[in-house]
């Protein structure tokens, strides 16, 4: 359930964000991907390095709380520099969640005799999910026929499942 969480809350980021910083807001594309590809990788080093002083599930619920103002803040806010720092938080955010996912589905199949067959079929499934997912995004983009509403489409995937899944795991646990 985290991979969906997180590839449906990203989904519009990967898919929409030339749209919004290149042609809207008019930034150079070369910088908009090398900035976006150099925070991704830097918030996946962050990961490893605190990681290891951090508890893996408060870590997973700030980067969530965290991700889901910034895309709150970026679909209100007009500023094109303030969205493109906003944009950047957003992926060293995603950077950082995205170890985190593969260190959770790592646990989750411990133990597991054929982990690869698992984890291709968890894999399998979010894609069937994530697709879902696109199609509804879609007809909300429709709908409210501004995509800035998909800012706040994906604060809400962040929040239900990024933020429940943890909290409903702790209850199981006590």
């Amino acid at each position: 359930m985290l991979n969906v969480g997180y590839d449906c809350g990203t989904q519009f980021i990967l898919i929409y964000w030339s749209i919004i910083y290149v042609e809207k807001l008019g930034f150079n594309l070369s910088l908009v991907y090398t900035l976006f590809m150099c925070a991704l990788i830097l918030g996946s080093v962050l990961f490893s390095k605190i990681s290891t002083s951090v508890n893996s599930k408060n870590l997973t619920l700030l980067n969530t709380v965290c991700m889901i103002g910034a895309f709150v803040l970026s679909g209100t806010l007009e500023n094109k520099y303030i969205l493109f720092c906003l944009f950047l938080l957003i992926e060293l955010l995603m950077g950082m969640m995205s170890g985190q996912i593969s260190a959770t589905s790592n646990e989750a199949i411990y133990g597991e005799s054929n982990k690869s067959t698992m984890l291709s079929t968890i894999l399998f499934i979010a894609e069937i999910l994530v697709s879902i997912s696109l199609f509804i995004s879609n007809s909300i983009m429709k709908v409210f026929g501004d995509l800035k509403v998909m800012f706040f489409v994906s604060a809400v995937y962040f929040g239900v499942v990024l933020l429940t899944i943890p909290l409903i795991k702790e209850k199981d646990t006590r």
